[in-house]
């Protein structure tokens, strides 16, 4: 979530809403340093099962 003021200094962010720190303080804002989500970890099997099923689909799709 971003705010549209500083909570130090109060100063309006106006082009600097999505900033890591604030232009006329320079305080980090932690609200925009924050990921908002986090990613599923990657399986390596999930990386290997995408050129097999590519290629059934090819074959599927010759045999049709």
């Amino acid at each position: 979530m971003n705010l549209s003021k500083c909570p130090q200094c109060g100063a309006r962010l106006g082009n600097f809403l999505y900033a890591d720190a604030c232009p006329h303080c320079h305080v980090e804002l932690r609200h925009n340093t924050q990921p908002l989500i986090s990613l599923p970890p990657v399986r390596p099997s999930d990386e290997a099962a995408l050129p097999f099923r590519v290629f059934r689909q090819i074959v599927r799709l010759v045999e049709s």
